[in-house]
């Protein structure tokens, strides 16, 4: 089916009936594959035919090009075998009797070979054959695919189309845009010779829709029309192609077909094109797999010498990939139109030819001096590497990498270096550390264990100790034989003492696994006093020592703050804490700070490394949260810091990040305490953690004692609050206002009716919370012995400890001791209880949390704190999901349906909720609980 072809078609009917009356000439259908120009020449052919004329028909093919006068062969000899002996007789006389013997016997040699017949006689004995047979009949010559044709073929066309004038014969040539280099020549005579030369416009909009309303059986929408016509550019054998395979695919031409459509018409029409690729010139395919191998770096140069092109079949090779829409050239460079073009080609290239290019891809951008990550990429590509020179390239791209943050794919281009090490050598070792570092930032535990296997290929001293220092201290410490093993990497730095800095960094990892043991806070205060005096804090090594020793003699109780205040906030001030502080002994900073009383000055920092963190250093976030969350308790704001704690707790391999775990863990037990929420104690409790952590037994004793109180067992919650005190004290860790064992143990003393036990904790407590002087300790210290003390004692105590936390950080414990006192002083009759219990609950109202009562002592540590501001409140996962469901209208029964629980299930999160909001029932929980999901 020809469609809009009415101009071509008059064309040819006019070239036709000029030969017909003796104005021979050449009519050429020149166009892009796919045009329509062989149905042209088949309808040449059938007007000829119906006119009378004697049709000579021949099909160049790629396969046939070899084949010395092939096509005239193709043209003359059948008609020539179906000729009677009297038109024979006409045809061939003198020298074509030589051209009748050879096209009989299909051995028509010339030149080169077998030397039957000379090239010049062969053209004039063919063309007076195709005159004389004109003499009878209006002959039209009809030649397919013209690019293809051998080169005596193209000879004798060009020497018979010099020579048309004044005959009956029509010299009808379809040529595809595209043609080699040493052809070009013969193919431009036949071009100029043309009388008439005939393109074949793509079709319109509405050609197209005309193909499909036949293809489809239906007429095609207006978007899917237009969506054909512009991908197949109106092409009318990529419109076939493309109907063919959407009809195949039970696509229908509708405009919401549209989209899923365009993907399968571009991957269609991207095989077709790939397809044609195999009848192409050897050099074009050539060409087209070097692109696919070099990507973006297919430089002129490159790309034909990785293929072995020349200048002139590397120029008409890339002629033929332009026509062929698979290529543009910007820059002097040359890439594919679409990826998937690019790696249909490079599927396509068999195993070992595709293994082959890459390496010498690989070898080529490296020999050309092209950037270390390039070469790696191609590199990748091939299999283990043979060539020293391949380790050294892959190790320098990974380093470039992971300057950037891509971490694993450092880690990728050292996994493939690694490949080629022998199992026991040096250079193995020095691989796996880079491959350690690399690692860090997403796969923690694959990391350590790298490098513990790096230990032993290093030779000991500066090379091992440096191996050692990647594994995290806090990594190392949770690990005995991992920590045994990295301080006997640095022991032999640290005895001589050289290099400096390296040596400092090991001194720090032998005072890591022994923060807060006794005895141990004098040495470390003394040691850190000389490195101030010597200068060594002027260098981070040196800085990170310090740390260490600052932290250890605070937990030990061995300083008051002013002495360290100076030190801790330089420490502060010049260790920035990006995302790679998680691998040092830097969080300790942050303890120290939160012992300090001086944790707002951390946010900022922290929050930045946090941002930081997911970009690049994803497997440090967990630890940077808990800190985090850390300090946003030591403010008081504890739904802020029970969220990110949760979230740690939840989503944390803490087989990688145990200190994230003691952190967040120790966080959620402080919060557990100040809401006396057992909820949150028993999802606590319930989550596997390391005993031998000091910080996680601590945390774990004193929210087993805070259940026990909830549930009406004070004996047995004072028994875990000494057991907790107990176990600090024998570790060394006496300044420790994270775990306040020894107010709760007093209150609970107090409660039982041993007012001098009760008395005895707290005046201990006041001793090591005057020697720190913080706000924070000296100030809870006081509310202590105030609610123990009566009468205006007690009261002068309260108000002594109000003024000083108006210095601490810690909204709660100021809002507390506010209300606590407020109590006493209504009790008392005086009038400013009011302005107290006020300022109490709007101090915790601005951290979007509120007390459970107002009375000052109902409790046993004063007022109960709630969250009142985060959407979820004090809910478990299940009881908000429960309470969403309300919301939105549920009943229980469907609720239980939904989660596929039980409706009593349902019921007793209700219940739950319920309490924890403060809601009568199901009408008030729907106003509360949807404002709040809406102001979130």
């Amino acid at each position: 089916m020809l469609l809009e072809r009415d101009t071509e078609r008059a064309a040819i009917a006019t070239a036709l009936n000029a030969a017909a009356g003796g104005d021979g000439s050449l009519l050429l259908i020149s166009g892009p594959a796919g045009s329509g120009k062989s149905a042209l020449l088949r309808d040449t052919m059938a007007a000829a035919l119906g006119a009378g004329a004697r049709v000579l028909r021949a099909d160049a093919t790629r396969l046939e090009e070899d084949f010395a006068f092939g096509i005239a062969q193709q043209l003359c000899r059948p008609v020539l075998v179906a000729a009677g002996e009297a038109e024979r007789d006409r045809w061939f006389q003198g020298a074509s009797e030589q051209i009748l013997r050879a096209l009989t016997e299909e051995r028509l040699i010339t030149d080169g070979h077998e030397h039957y017949l000379p090239t010049e006689a062969v053209l004039y004995g063919l063309h007076t054959v195709v005159h004389a047979m004109s003499h009878d009949d209006l002959v039209v010559v009809i030649v397919d695919d013209l690019q293809w044709a051998d080169q005596g073929s193209l000879r004798l066309l060009g020497y018979l189309a010099k020579r048309l004038s004044g005959s009956r014969i029509l010299l009808a040539l379809a040529l595809a845009d595209e043609c080699e280099a040493p052809k070009y020549p013969l193919v431009h005579e036949l071009v100029t010779a043309a009388a008439r030369i005939v393109v074949p416009a793509p079709l319109s909009r509405s050609g197209v829709a005309s193909m499909a309303e036949v293809a489809f059986g239906e007429r095609a929408e207006e978007p899917f029309t237009a969506m054909l016509h512009e991908v197949s550019g109106g092409n009318p054998a990529d419109v076939a192609t493309v109907l063919t395979g959407l009809v195949a695919e039970g696509l229908r031409p509708v405009a919401a077909q549209t989209a899923a459509a365009e993907t399968e018409a571009v991957r269609l029409l991207d095989h077709r094109v790939l397809m044609s690729l195999g009848s192409q010139p050897p050099a074009v395919l050539a060409l087209a797999r070097a692109v696919a191998v070099l990507g973006d770096l297919a430089e002129p140069g490159l790309a034909a010498d990785l293929v072995g092109l020349d200048d002139v079949e590397y120029s008409s090779a890339v002629q033929h990939l332009e026509r062929l829409g698979l290529v543009d050239r910007e820059d002097g460079r040359i890439g594919f139109v679409t990826t998937s073009v690019r790696d249909g080609i490079e599927s396509a290239i068999p195993v070992e030819l595709r293994e082959d290019l890459y390496r010498r891809a690989a070898r080529l951008l490296y020999e050309h001096g092209r950037p270390a990550e390039r070469v790696a990429e191609t590199l990748m590509k091939v299999g283990i590497a043979e060539d020293p020179w391949e380790v050294r390239i892959l190790s320098s791209a990974a380093g470039s990498v992971l300057e950037r943050g891509a971490g694993e794919l450092a880690a990728r281009y050292l996994r493939r270096a690694l490949l080629n090490t022998a199992p026991d050598s040096e250079e193995r070792g020095r691989l796996l550390v880079e491959l350690a570092a690399a690692e860090r930032g997403f796969d923690l535990v694959a990391a350590a264990r790298h490098l513990s296997q790096a230990l032993s290929l290093l030779p000991p001293g500066p090379q091992q100790a440096e191996a050692a220092l990647w594994i995290p201290p806090a990594y190392a410490a949770a690990a005995p034989n991992l920590g045994a093993a990295v301080r006997a990497a640095v022991e032999p730095v640290l005895r001589a003492g050289e290099p400096v800095e390296l040596a400092l960094r090991a001194e720090a990892r032998t005072w890591y696994p022994g923060i807060g043991q006794p005895g141990r806070g004098e040495a470390a205060l003394a040691r850190l006093a000389e490195l101030e005096h010597t200068g060594r804090l002027d260098a981070p090594a040196g800085r990170e020592l310090a740390v260490v020793l600052l932290h250890t003699a605070v937990l030990s109780g061995s300083v008051p703050v002013d002495d360290v205040e100076t030190v801790l906030k330089r420490l502060v001030s010049e260790e920035p804490l990006d995302p790679r502080h998680a691998y040092t002994s830097l969080p300790l900073l942050v303890s120290t700070s939160l012992l300090a009383d001086n944790a707002a000055v951390l946010e900022p920092a922290l929050t930045a490394a946090a941002q930081a963190a997911q970009e690049h250093w994803p497997d440090t976030a967990p630890l940077i949260a808990a800190e985090l969350a850390e300090v946003k308790l030591a403010q008081g704001e504890l739904a802020k810091a029970r969220r990110i704690a949760l979230g740690v707790l939840e989503g944390t391999d803490h087989e990688a990040w145990p200190d994230a775990l003691a952190r967040s863990v120790t966080t959620l037990a402080q919060i557990a305490l100040e809401t006396q929420d057992p909820e949150l104690g028993e999802r606590l409790l319930g989550t596997p953690m390391d005993g031998t952590d000091h910080r996680v037994f601590a945390a774990r004793r004193l929210t087993r004692g805070m259940i026990d109180l909830v549930r009406g067992d004070p004996a047995t919650a004072l028994g875990r609050f000494l057991d907790c005190g107990r176990r600090l004290e024998r570790e060394g860790w006496v300044n420790t206002p994270q775990y306040p064992w020894r107010i709760w143990a007093a209150l609970v003393q107090q409660r039982l009716g041993d007012l001098a036990a009760a008395q005895a904790h707290a005046a201990e407590e006041d001793q090591f919370a005057q020697h720190w002087g913080t706000p924070l300790s000296v100030g809870r210290s006081l509310r202590l012995q105030g609610m123990l003390t009566g009468g205006a004692d007690g009261i002068a105590l309260l108000q002594e400890a109000a003024g000083i936390l108006r210095e601490s950080e810690n909204v709660v414990e100021r809002a507390r001791t506010a209300v606590v006192l407020g109590a006493r002083l209504l009790d008392a009759g005086l009038p400013e209880a009011e302005d107290l219990l006020a300022e109490g609950r709007e101090l915790v109202k601005a951290i979007g949390a509120s007390w459970l009562d107002g009375s000052g002592e109902t409790e046993l540590n004063g007022p109960v704190l709630r969250f009142s501001g985060d959407s979820l409140g004090n809910l478990t996962k299940t009881e908000a999901a429960v309470a969403r469901l309300v919301v939105q209208g549920w009943t229980n029964q469907r609720i239980a349906d939904s989660l596929g629980v039980t409706r009593r299930a349902v019921e007793k999160n209700l219940t739950g909720t319920y309490r924890k909001l403060e809601v009568s029932g199901r009408a008030e929980l729907i106003e509360r609980f949807g404002a709040l999901e809406q102001e979130s």
